[in-house]
């Protein structure tokens, strides 16, 4: 039959079991969470990666693209692009000044 000390003791052990066993579960879920977000960056990372390598592709292409054709239409692309800047400036700016827009100013006649 076991003595007081020995019953003490087990006890003791037991309870620094269950201690070191809930430090191991917190370490392992630290240990996933780590290894979630070196995955989560990795996956920024490599789509960064495609972006700027489709990027550079594309301007590539569109720099031999414009190379190998002519000067009319080259200035041609260059009238379109600066063109629609200029529609979208304009849209932007008779949006801004329409009564009841987004302006923070409420208008007294409504």
């Amino acid at each position: 039959m076991p003595s007081a000390t020995d019953q003490t003791l087990e006890n003791q052990n037991d309870e620094e079991l269950n201690s070191l066993h809930s430090k191991i579960k917190s370490l392992r879920s630290v240990t996933i969470d780590i290894l979630d977000d070196a995955n989560r960056q990795n996956d920024q990372t490599n789509s960064f990666s495609s972006f700027a390598s489709s990027l550079f592709s594309t301007s590539r292409h569109h720099s031999r693209t414009m190379a190998s054709t002519s000067t009319l239409r080259q200035y041609r692309t260059i009238a379109y692009i600066v063109g629609a800047i200029v529609v979208l400036w304009l849209i932007m700016k008779v949006w801004r000044s329409t009564p009841g827009s987004s302006t923070g100013h409420i208008d007294p006649e409504y």
